[in-house]
């Protein structure tokens, strides 16, 4: 049988888990951040299918 194209790598230590994530999942908004939200807007708006 051929080798491997790769060797194995076994992982002995314990897995690091970045502290501070670039994205996260959710985010809450206290009172003062909803009262300005904008959500992104698109530069042209959609059009719709099959409507001519």
């Amino acid at each position: 049988m051929t080798e491997p194209l790769k060797p194995r790598i076994d992982f002995d230590g314990p897995l690091d888990v970045d502290q501070n994530p670039e994205f996260r999942a959710q985010q809450t908004f206290d009172e003062n951040q909803a009262q300005n939200f904008a959500p992104a807007t698109l530069d042209e708006a959609p059009e719709e299918e099959g409507a001519s």
